[in-house]
């Protein structure tokens, strides 16, 4: 009944109580047309859980912060988090690591609208930097993505949209970028500076469920965070909606720094 409804209110209106419907269904979506993924690949990409059960995914940025999209951490303890880093496995090994601390622009971040949709996890211990896990770099202030550039996505979101059943191997697809200005011509008013797309006009590849807060990578820098979408997945003319890491660098140095750490690179 809610989708149903949030359906109605983009026919009539696209405003914030429309999106924060839209984000639900959003939330039952999968990487689309994608392949099965090697860690060792992007060796970045976690695993987020909450109670131990797969939720979202994560970018290592350092050996003890990882970033994520606030929706996905949005009133949940850091004692029921954890992250799980260099398994292909959805399900085992790899290195499983406890969350010390979430910080998110709490008083920006718009439950909503997924405005300001971002998050930085303190990890309780270091991980092991080595083979399948490395953080991966971050990109300068303010550096806007470019319009067709090739980005990878990953996680271990569904892969068939009428199927409920996650994969236990990690998915990668490769998803063309969409500038904020050049998004606003899907979405309007609903993206702001602190987004932008990416997909396909014709559809047929995406990112969703079990994919938000994951990484959308560029040529080795981190450019996203899975944030959100306005319907069911991989359809034409809805890209999927990203975070702009490059509007929160400075965010993310400030956290880090706060905690004694030294800036990324």
């Amino acid at each position: 009944m809610a989708n149903f409804f949030g359906y109605l209110i983009i026919i009539f209106a696209l405003n914030s109580a429309c999106l924060a419907l839209q984000h639900g269904y959003w939330l039952q979506a999968p990487i689309i047309g994608g392949s099965p993924a090697d860690i060792r690949n992007y060796p970045y990409q976690v695993l987020l859980l909450i109670n131990n059960k797969a939720n979202c995914g994560g970018s290592i940025i350092s050996e003890k912060f990882v970033i994520s999209a606030a929706h996905c951490v949005y009133d949940v303890p850091p004692s029921h988090l954890s992250i799980r880093a260099g398994s292909s496995d959805r399900t085992t090994g790899g290195q499983l690591v406890g969350v010390k601390s979430v910080n998110f622009p709490a008083d920006r971040f718009n439950v909503d609208t997924y405005d300001f949709d971002i998050a930085v996890l303190r990890l309780e211990t270091a991980l092991v930097l080595r083979e399948g896990v490395a953080a991966i770099a971050l990109p300068p202030p303010d550096v806007d993505v470019e319009l067709g550039e090739v980005a990878v996505a990953t996680g271990w979101g569904q892969i068939d949209p009428d199927e409920t059943t996650l994969p236990d191997i990690l998915q990668y697809v490769e998803l063309p970028v969409i500038t904020t200005q050049a998004c606003q011509r899907y979405y309007g008013q609903l993206i702001t500076a602190r987004m932008f797309c990416a997909g396909y006009q014709e559809g047929g590849k995406d990112t969703c469920l079990g994919d938000s807060g994951g990484p959308l990578a560029a040529n080795g820098v981190l450019v996203g965070v899975t944030s959100w979408g306005p319907g069911r997945c991989a359809q034409s003319g809805q890209p999927g909606v990203f975070t702009k890491v490059a509007f929160f660098r400075e965010y993310i140095d400030d956290v880090v720094r706060s905690y004694g750490r030294r800036d990324f690179k």
